[in-house]
């Protein structure tokens, strides 16, 4: 038996909804890259069906998703790298942004047989993608004289520490961004989700797309902050393989990490780093059962992990939850100093997902 995720619609679609309500005059790009952070780009995709574009980080996922019949607009955040990517976004309403004077110069060096939209990526504090702040009016101006550039043209920028309890830094980017629109015909996206918690419910303007991607799934990326609604989508399980009893003193796994300090029943669960299940949760993870919690012992392994039942009625067959509905996530990751992002992402495709 695998290991399972059990990905529940409903709670996508209450996270939308939620979202929606946060923002009622905001459109919303649902961002389902990297595999919609595990949950699956093209499920994910059919279920968030009344977004008003998905975002993605290459032209391969946007590719992946035109070839299985998805036709909503779909925003490739990491733009395009040649004529030919950026001819394939023209034709097949994919909306690039570009942040790199590379793609300036493709877009003045190529024909197309149908105009494009287009988002431009300002770096204002990120320090990652996107043009300088000074270089704004050059590029808008030379997008905009463009007959290959539909209007109206698009402003983004990527907010560093939105997510930290002590934030410092998310407001001047914002106002950095307001103050080089200012008088132009455009549209901006500034918030990603941590943003759209902390600095959205003030802001106004009559042009504005926000970015949700980890509070899609149910996770807030905002630890002090519970204003919104957000049901978790993803449930990781396993079954239970083998149980044995184990007396006291015997030790178990690899190199013999954990010893046994009473007579005892062990449980071997069917997953390990080979599905992405981290090898550091060795003697700290734990899994829940039926109202009960159980203590990973012993190391992970590729295929298996080892949890101590004591005398709890659990059956081969049974499946066990690391993380979902009773073990958040958010808990989870700080386990092992990570962030629930990185954990959903690592997930293999040894895994079943299913759509419940």
């Amino acid at each position: 038996m695998n290991g399972q995720l059990l990905i529940k619609k409903k709670n996508l679609i209450n996270n939308f909804a939620e979202i929606k309500k946060y923002n009622p005059n905001s459109k919303i790009m649902s961002v389902i890259k990297s595999n919609a952070y595990g949950h699956g780009i093209l499920e994910v995709a059919k279920i968030l069906n009344n977004t008003d574009s998905y975002a993605v980080a290459t032209i391969k996922e946007a590719k992946y998703l035109r070839e299985n019949n998805i036709s909503k607009e779909i925003i490739c955040l990491q733009g395009f790298s040649d004529s030919a990517e950026y001819k394939y976004c023209s034709e097949n309403n994919i909306r690039p942004v570009i942040h790199e004077f590379s793609q300036i110069n493709i877009i003045e060096n190529t024909k197309l047989n149908n105009p494009v939209k287009l988002w431009i990526k300002i770096d204002t504090g990120m320090n990652r993608l996107g043009f300088h702040v000074s270089d704004f009016f050059e590029i808008f101006d030379r997008c905009s004289k463009n007959k290959n550039i539909k209007n109206p043209i698009g402003v983004m920028t990527h907010l560093a520490c939105a997510d930290e309890d002590e934030d410092n830094i998310s407001e001047l980017q914002i106002q950095k961004i307001l103050n080089i629109v200012e008088g132009h015909n455009i549209e901006i996206s500034l918030f990603n989700s941590a943003g759209i918690i902390k600095y959205s419910k003030n802001f106004n303007h009559s042009n504005h797309w926000i970015r949700p991607g980890l509070m899609l799934y149910g996770v807030n990326p905002c630890t002090t902050l519970n204003n919104i609604n957000l049901k978790p989508v993803m449930t990781l399980t396993a079954p239970v393989i083998a149980i044995k009893n184990c007396k006291k003193g015997e030790a178990i796994g690899y190199g013999h990490t954990y010893e046994v300090k009473k007579d005892t029943r062990i449980a071997a669960i069917g997953i390990g780093y080979g599905d992405g299940f981290s090898r550091q949760f060795s003697n700290i993870g734990k899994v829940f059962y039926e109202n009960n919690f159980f203590n990973i012992v012993g190391r992970v392994s590729m295929d298996i992990i080892t949890i101590d039942i004591k005398d709890t009625n659990i059956n081969v067959g049974n499946f066990v939850e690391l993380w979902g509905d009773n073990i958040n996530i958010n808990e989870v990751s700080k386990l092992i100093n990570t962030i629930p992002y990185e954990l959903m992402c690592n997930l293999g495709n040894r895994l079943d997902k299913l759509y419940i």
